[in-house]
């Protein structure tokens, strides 16, 4: 209570500095001792609460963590879309291949059945494979940047519960 008023009385000194300095002539601006003024400002800043500094040290940090959580997720996103694009064009590969090689294998096989069936049945395993690696990456990644989202909102629960039970004990008994 006592730094309330203290810091009440320095705004009023603050006040009055600024309300009696002298104009500069042909100007709309005031000449005031920066010194002066600074001085005050450090007393002011000497009497905040070492409880409100650390809320603000606190808000800053939960800041740059969700910024930082943000970023990491949008570069875990971009990564997997790299991969998804990667594995596409490995596919869209595979496919071309597979369009040859069973061209080759129609024409070199004509009569024989066995052969073209046997093929068919590659190009299906390897394009089944290829769409399963390419879901896994998928989830994956997803299951990744929800890992992540998930650790940012436990911490940012904590910060947040740390703040309201500071706040409770800055508040008198009521």
């Amino acid at each position: 209570m006592y730094a309330n008023l203290e810091m009440i009385e320095l705004f009023e000194e603050l006040e009055s500095i600024i309300n009696n300095a002298s104009s500069i002539p042909f100007s709309h601006k005031s000449g005031i001792d920066k010194n002066e003024v600074l001085g005050i400002i450090n007393e002011i800043k000497a009497l905040i609460p070492e409880e409100v500094k650390q809320a603000t040290w606190i808000n800053k940090e939960r800041h740059k963590i969700i910024s930082d959580a943000k970023q990491e997720a949008a570069e875990i996103i971009a990564q997997a879309n790299k991969e998804s694009e990667k594995v596409r064009e490995e596919y869209n590969s595979n496919i071309e291949e597979l369009k040859k090689n069973s061209e080759e294998v129609v024409k070199a096989y004509v009569e024989a059945s066995e052969p073209v069936a046997k093929a068919e049945e590659q190009a299906s395993a390897i394009i089944s494979r290829a769409e399963r690696v390419a879901n896994e990456i998928r989830l994956g990644s997803i299951d990744y940047a929800d890992n992540v989202l998930v650790n940012l909102e436990y911490n940012l629960k904590n910060m947040l519960e740390d703040i309201s039970r500071d706040r409770k004990e800055l508040q008198p008994d009521r």
